[in-house]
């Protein structure tokens, strides 16, 4: 039950939690006995919570899809102005 680095191994992990949930030890104090900062452990509270939680799931889902989203309607955008640049320059060229 080491930590290795910023890394922590599945069963520490799982072991901190279990103190947390099933013994209800407070945060910072299991934070300060095993050396861990409070806000990494808040951060797994909130993985296993999301895990558990099938409406949080899909809500995550439909986030990471939204981005994608406005991601790729960016491109098209600018693929189009570019498009209307190059066309506004043939045109200037064809007057020519």
């Amino acid at each position: 039950m080491t930590n290795t680095g910023n890394r922590y191994n599945t069963e520490f992990k799982a072991d901190i939690l279990t103190l947390i949930q099933e013994e209800e030890q407070p945060v910072n104090t299991v934070a300060n006995d095993f050396g861990v900062n409070p806000q990494t452990i808040q951060n797994w509270l909130k993985s296993v919570e999301t895990k558990q939680n099938p409406t949080n799931n899909r809500v995550s889902e439909l986030e990471v899809q939204l981005k994608e989203k406005k991601r790729k309607n960016a491109d098209l955008e600018q693929t189009v102005n570019i498009l209307k640049k190059s066309v506004t320059i043939f045109i200037q060229d064809n007057r020519l």
